[in-house]
């Protein structure tokens, strides 16, 4: 059978997966085995406005490997998909789009229309990402695609929220939060990033004291927050101002007068010990106000703008504008003291990058110290969830639970899960799923919903369970009890805190069961630069464009590759790579199948195989088998890479294809059934990285079919993804066979080196001597005519000492054995010590010039890792060809 001479990536990617979706191979129904042992991922939904990014990439390519394994093992597997709502970013969609198409506003649409149109956006551009998660091969359910403003998810959430408020764990109440005033929501404490800035400024202000000629100095990096100031606060223990408690100051700029009070919150040691005490608008000094009974004087809008209790002057003028207003009137006025330079820690919102302003609303909030001990709980006494890699994510997420704040969970938007709760003309709230409902508490209809929407974490929060069914109203499933809990959760370590902890806490508070037992953490997909990908700094890599360029597979099999757990640079050398390897299958394949007539795949080949390259490939098969299967039980997908690579390229296709490739030619059918049967269980093994390739190289090789399916799938339509994946037997590891292959190729590759070492032609055939022990001299005997092939040698001298000219090149093999080529008449020895003394003499300079750079301890220091890192390995690299060619002067001399 004959195929394509060159592989295209796309004529795969555009065949196989249609099949695969309608013929309902990614549900767990295809399995038909009653007793099959369930397997389950659910997706960490990604926001309904997204493309796939590279951390998509790698995390959907990690949930495949592991779906598709786990399938191929016989397991009922489910990997469930689905999208969130996302909240702010879907509302900035509509937002931007009333305003660039009508001119208008979300008031001017109204609620239930800007509702209405915020659903349109999201069926016309929401399938985005999940188009381009078929063309990346992710085996999802799609039947069972979620949305996290389904009709059944939707009532989860209003069921969980009736309960939790019932049961005193959900409230409305005053507090500080972080408002975001580019978006006007509140925003929780993990959507605020802490960015520090250099350029800050601290300001020393003067309060006079009433009734004294002195004054009292508060430091400050928000001046324009004293115009909300409602006290003074010194320590009480602070003899420099223990006669001034329970006086008054002037405070400047607002004619109000604001008392000077004692409390231990002071620290009298930091700055000038008097602290400036705005209840609105800082958390610390909020729980000051509430032990004083401070007036709570809100003096900001909700655009980031002064309010009119900041004072006529300071009416709509904007927070930044105000505090460089604040510092000239308190300069004229002449009670500035001083402005010194000052590095400041900003929060910022995390989608929008607006600085985050502390201010004081009313929320609604989820009490998480009942929350926090589920999840404590779980770790404390089963160690779950298993973080991979453990170090440093349990402790961190154990330390984060035992510190944890209430949770905020009301955001002031239009879009997303409305929040069930009512309130009369008096003020007083029903919380309830439906207006009915709320009525009839009320025993009136005269009530009005709530205006905010839930944070979007808090339905994602219900993921792990609502998406099988669970919502309140039903509370038993067969997906609840067949695939909860889940098995694995991928995901990145920038939402351990937002998503995974809330999901182990609801999971178990509502379901009954764990959310999962285990979360592997990826790292982050850096730039080529290293930095973290932005569109700021012009360096993301758009995975769809590495498929179109490289092929979704070799896109795969990299991203699998460096899955560390640890941060990765890109490199676009190492994913052509994989390119290239995908292109050595396909050429080895192709190879395999000429003069295949009458050869058919079959496993009873692999069983007792006679001769020694073929019991050593089937040795090396099921070894790799057995450690590929190993990693990724214990989840190291680089590892497994590595593997079938190392197995593909160097044993298979550069070793035993050479080593039977006379046989092949020959029509030996036999041989060809052999090789076809190794290469049949090694596409297996590869599937689960590279579908796409593999399917179709399967689907060519006579023999293969649905006889080769797992059990579970044997009335299937025929395809590799259902196959029986290998598990490795270890009778068939024959480390005999594996030593006696190991010293030939180890010999013919020191034959080879000294080919290029010498630079003696292709063409010319050399003579090989050989000294070794008993028994390493009967394998090269064994194999003399393979020997003198690959290495391209006249003749092989075996013995137990060299007897060789001195101008002969040398080295040495494992086991004792030594190998030396006679170089009369095979190279020019004054062109070649020429030669080599040119290469020592480059090599030395590059060296003189590295040992400079790495002895400078200020270009060490200051340069980044990675480069020092990268000098330190060529420099070893040279010292080390350096010696070689030394080695090689010496024989010409």
């Amino acid at each position: 059978m004959e195929i394509p001479k060159a592989y295209d990536p796309k004529v795969a990617e555009s065949s196989h997966y249609h099949r695969w979706e309608t013929s309902g191979f990614f549900t767990p129904e295809i399995n038909r085995n009653p007793e099959a042992p369930a397997f389950s991922i659910v997706i960490p939904p990604p926001n309904v406005t997204g493309s796939l990014h590279m951390g998509h990439a790698l995390q959907h390519t990690l949930m495949d490997v592991l779906t598709r394994w786990k399938r191929m093992q016989g397991y009922r597997t489910l990997w469930l998909p689905g999208t969130d709502h996302a909240g702010i970013s879907v509302q900035r969609k509509v937002v931007e789009q009333l305003r660039k198409v009508e001119n208008k506003s979300p008031l001017d649409v109204g609620r239930e229309e800007f509702i209405r149109r915020a659903w349109a956006w999201k069926e016309e551009y929401g399938n985005t990402i999940t188009e381009q998660m078929r063309r990346e091969g992710a085996s999802v359910d799609w039947s069972r695609h979620r949305f996290t403003m389904d009709e059944s998810l939707s009532l989860a959430v209003k069921n969980v929220f009736c309960t939790l408020y019932k049961e005193g764990w959900i409230y409305r109440g005053l507090r500080i939060v972080n408002w975001c005033p580019k978006d006007k929501t509140v925003l929780s404490d993990l959507e605020v990033k802490e960015e520090s800035k250099k350029d800050g400024k601290l300001t020393y202000l003067q309060y006079p004291v009433k009734g004294t000629d002195r004054t009292i100095t508060v430091a400050t990096t928000r001046p324009e927050t004293m115009l909300g100031d409602t006290a003074v606060a010194v320590n009480p223990s602070d003899d420099r101002y223990r006669d001034l408690i329970g006086k008054t100051v002037a405070l400047p700029l607002t004619g109000r007068e604001i008392p000077i009070i004692a409390d231990e919150y002071v620290d009298a040691e930091f700055g000038t010990g008097a602290v400036k005490i705005t209840p609105a608008h800082d958390a610390n000094d909020y729980l000051v106000g509430e032990r004083h009974g401070l007036e709570q004087l809100l003096v900001m809008n909700d655009d980031g703008t002064m309010n009119a209790a900041a004072g006529a002057d300071f009416n709509g003028v904007d927070r930044f504008e105000a505090r460089k207003m604040v510092v000239e009137r308190f300069d004229e006025l002449g009670l500035l003291e001083k402005v010194e330079d000052y590095e400041v820690s900003l929060p910022i919102c995390e989608r929008c990058k607006t600085v985050v302003e502390p201010i004081l609303s009313k929320q609604w909030f989820v009490k998480m110290d009942e929350m926090r001990d589920i999840a404590l709980e779980l770790m404390r006494s089963e160690g779950v969830p298993h973080f991979q890699p453990q170090v440093p994510h349990e402790k961190v997420y154990t330390n984060w639970l035992e510190n944890l704040k209430d949770w905020t969970i009301s955001r002031q938007l239009w879009w997303g899960h409305q929040i069930p709760a009512w309130y009369d003309n008096d003020g007083n709230v029903y919380v309830a799923r439906t207006a009915e409902e709320a009525c009839g508490q009320a025993g009136t209809t005269e009530l009005t919903q709530d205006q905010d929407v839930l944070d979007t974490w808090f339905s994602s929060g219900l993921w792990a369970f609502s998406t099988f069914g669970w919502n309140g109203d039903v509370t038993e499933t067969d997906d609840l009890t067949n695939f909860l809990p889940t098995d694995v959760l991928v995901t990145g370590r920038d939402i351990i805190f937002l998503w995974v902890s809330r999901m182990i806490m609801l999971t178990k508070k509502f379901a009954g069961k764990k959310a999962f037992e285990d979360v592997v953490i990826t790292g982050t997909v850096l730039g080529k630069d290293g930095k973290p990908m932005s569109k700021s700094r012009n360096n993301g890599v758009d995975p769809i464009e590495m498929f179109d360029k490289f092929g979704v597979d070799a896109t795969r099999i990299y991203l699998a590759s460096i899955a560390t757990g640890a941060d990765i640079k890109w490199n676009d050398l190492l994913i052509e790579t994989y390119r290239n390897f995908a292109n050595k299958i396909w050429n080895a394949t192709r190879f395999c199948l000429l003069n295949s007539d009458g050869a058919m795949v079959s496993a009873e080949k692999l069983a007792s195989p006679e001769s020694l390259p073929d019991r050593w490939i089937i040795s090396r098969l099921n070894e790799t088998a057995i450690a590929v299967n190993r990693a990724l039980e214990t989840y190291q997908f680089h590892e497994a890479v590595q593997l079938l690579y190392h197995f593909f390229w160097d044993e298979f296709c550069d070793w035993y294809i050479e080593l039977k490739k006379d046989e092949i030619n020959a029509g030996d059918i036999a041989a060809s059934s052999l090789i076809l049967s190794v290469l049949e269980q090694a596409l297996r093994l590869l599937h689960p990285f590279m579908p796409y390739l593999t399917e179709e190289l399967w689907q060519r090789l006579p023999g293969t079919g649905s006889g080769l399916h797992n059990s579970a799938y044997s009335a299937a339509e025929s395809t590799i993804m259902l196959a029986d994946f290998p598990k490795g037997d270890a009778a068939l590891i024959d480390d005999r066979a594996e030593m006696e292959i190991g010293s030939v190729i180890e010999l013919i590759r020191r034959v080879r080196n000294i080919r290029t070492e010498m630079n003696i032609k292709p063409s010319d055939r050399v003579a090989v001597h050989v000294a070794a022990n008993a028994d390493l001299q009967a394998i090269f005997s064994a194999n003399e005519a393979q020997i003198l092939k690959l290495a391209r040698a006249e003749r092989i001298v075996i013995g137990d000492v060299l007897e060789v000219p001195k101008a002969s090149a040398r080295a040495v093999i494992t086991g004792g054995a030594e190998l030396a080529i006679p170089l009369e008449g095979l190279i020019d020895f004054d062109k070649e010590r020429a030669r080599l003394q040119t290469q020592i003499e480059k090599l030395s300079t590059e060296l003189q010039r590295l040992n400079g750079q790495l002895s400078n301890e200020d270009f060490v220091n200051k340069a980044p890792a990675e480069k020092v890192e990268a000098l330190r390995e060529r420099k070893a690299e040279i010292e080390q060809q350096t010696a070689t060619l030394g080695t090689n002067l010496e024989s010409l001399a």
